[in-house]
């Protein structure tokens, strides 16, 4: 009788186990930084547990960041005792309602007790210190607040992230890495959200560049923020067609060898770390710059690129991945040079937002085909007043996606053309495939090398200015390779105007001109983007590689805090 009631009972907790299937339903995670860089995070999971004693979040590559002031709470509202220290080795009785923190050799568990199996939804909430990263010219966070490898991938997820002051593109740069969906402003907070359920390699990682002057972090990190963004974007791709193959094979290896995940995910950055898995690129940058790895450091010159073409120098700018990036960085330089000969200004509204007012009777006898083509749609794009704002080109360019494509297409035929000279380039029959003789392989070196010099602009003081009637080609060429904001900060501290073309501006202000210029390089970007069916799905406004919202990237996103591999039941 004895051995027939174990027996039955073994069988009864058999029958338990099968009426539920393991679920995560839904993650809702919000974050509110503080001043002083820490971050208090609050994650609500709706999920089903057929399995374990015990749900585990994995917090990894931590740094200098600490774990306090943990709380957990369940459906019921019943508060789980905090014991600090977690032992994972004890019954499913012995660690209901209870919680802590377990040390492993990389970095901390957030661990709790399931209690019972079925459905649950529990409210966590931690503080990490130091998640804001104080650099050398911006503020960051760069976290991954979901880890890949969960013991259910979660149908939904979603993240809110708040600042001491209300976030919008004058002030902050967002992306999205490791999951499809999309990262936006939205009422002055980030919000990421996933459009598919997650497979057993996605994450969500957030990388959130601050202006100065939000934060006043302890946490330092002497590097640039343009280092960060470079690491975050290996790998990362906006094109929904790649993401999806690449996720579909991703899947079927899961689903067929879940045992060789972890392996897998380990191997293929390292993979990517060799070189292997982007050959064709390296083949690429090979043609372009005769060599098929970039240097970290490729030197120094002040000589500007090319002899002053800035077509040229654009190809190399958006060619340093050995593809075209797709940043379309040339539509701000195109801005700038159109102010410089008097085309368009720069004024303010009656709220103080900056605009462009066109300058009737400007000559547009100097401009290029492409130049006069751009012209040609933000007169369109302005209306009868003959005064555009930012917000005005976006939509106007999302309406006439196909113009955009048109222009975009032509733009790059002029930069093709711009290679017809057989010294420089020994083949540009197509853009996509340019190839560049010996000569034209140093001179897109030195390219490099000017970039270096800007990007070390800032650390030039009063004695060693280079010369101030250059100061406006500087500018132009730095807005191709994305450094101009901060080169306009270095200028507005070394010298109170300069002169662009044939106009002189006040330092003050161009800072305001290149965020302005910036955000219609943005807007074409985004209209071609979705026009090319690579925005991400609908509702998106493109990919967020330029850091304006948008979809996010299932790849890339490497170098970041927190995050992991695993975790859920156990």
């Amino acid at each position: 009788m004895k051995r027939l009631l174990t027996i039955v009972l073994a069988l009864a907790g058999t029958l338990t186990l099968w009426a539920y299937s393991p679920e995560v339903n839904d993650i809702r995670i919000s974050v509110r930084l503080s001043e002083d860089g820490s971050a208090r995070i609050t994650e609500v999971w709706d999920v089903v547990v057929a399995s374990g004693t015990e749900w585990y979040l994995v917090r990894e590559n931590l740094g200098d960041i600490s774990i306090s002031g943990l709380e957990v709470s369940d459906e019921q509202g019943n508060r789980f005792f905090n014991e600090g220290s977690w032992d994972v080795d004890r019954s499913i009785g012995e660690k209901a309602r209870k919680c802590g923190l377990h040390k492993t050799g990389s970095g901390y568990e957030i661990c709790w007790g399931v209690e019972t199996y079925g459905p649950h939804i529990w409210t966590v909430s931690y503080t990490m210190t130091n998640v804001v990263k104080t650099l050398n010219d911006y503020d960051m966070v760069h976290m991954q607040f979901i880890s890949a490898g969960l013991s259910s991938p979660p149908h939904h997820a979603s993240l809110t992230l708040e600042a001491p002051v209300a976030l919008g593109e004058d002030n902050s740069r967002i992306w999205g890495f490791g999951y499809t969906g999309t990262v936006n402003w939205q009422a002055g907070s980030v919000a990421a959200e996933s459009s598919e359920p997650f497979r057993s390699n996605s994450s969500m990682i957030l990388l959130v560049r601050f202006d100065k002057g939000i934060f006043a972090s302890t946490s330092v990190q002497n590097r640039d923020f343009d280092s960060v963004l470079t690491k975050a974007q290996d790998g990362a791709s906006y094109d929904d067609k790649d993401v999806d193959e690449e996720d579909a094979a991703a899947e079927i290896v899961a689903e067929l060898l879940t045992l060789l995940v972890a392996w897998w995910l380990f191997v293929k950055p390292m993979l990517q770390i060799m070189g292997v898995v982007k050959k064709s690129n390296r083949k690429r940058i090979k043609e372009i710059f005769g060599r098929r790895r970039l240097p970290s450091f490729p030197g120094w010159s002040r000589d500007i690129p090319f002899g002053g073409n800035y077509l040229q120098t654009y190809y190399i700018a958006s060619h340093m991945i050995g593809k075209d990036d797709g940043k379309y960085s040339i539509v701000s330089a195109i801005i700038l040079r159109m102010v410089g000969k008097g085309n368009l200004r720069m004024q303010a509204d009656v709220q103080g937002n900056d605009e462009i007012a066109f300058v009737p009777r400007a000559s547009r006898e100097w401009m290029s085909k492409a130049e006069k083509g751009f012209y040609d749609m933000l007169e369109e794009a302005s209306g009868g007043d003959k005064v555009l704002q930012k917000k005005e080109f976006k939509r106007w360019s999302f309406s006439n996606r196909s113009k955009v494509a048109d222009w975009v297409k032509d733009m790059k035929e002029e930069v093709r053309e711009a290679f017809s000279d057989p010294s420089t380039a020994s083949d540009n029959t197509s853009y996509e495939s340019i190839i560049l003789t010996p000569d034209g392989q140093n001179k897109a070196m030195q390219a490099l090398q000017f970039r270096q010099f800007l990007k070390e602009f800032t650390l030039i003081n009063e004695r060693n200015v280079p010369e101030v009637s250059l100061w406006g080609e500087y500018l132009i060429v730095a807005s191709l390779f994305g450094l101009a904001e901060k080169v306009a900060s270095s200028m507005k501290r070394l010298a109170p105007d300069i002169k662009v073309g044939d106009v002189r501006l006040q330092t003050a202000s161009l800072s305001d001109l290149v965020i302005l210029s910036n955000s219609f390089s943005n807007s074409t970007r985004s209209a071609y983007a979705i026009h090319s069916g690579s925005s991400g799905g609908s509702g998106s406004s493109g990919g967020s590689f330029g850091g304006f919202g948008g979809s996010s990237s299932f790849g890339g996103g490497g170098g970041f805090s927190g995050g992991g591999f695993g975790g859920g039941s156990r």
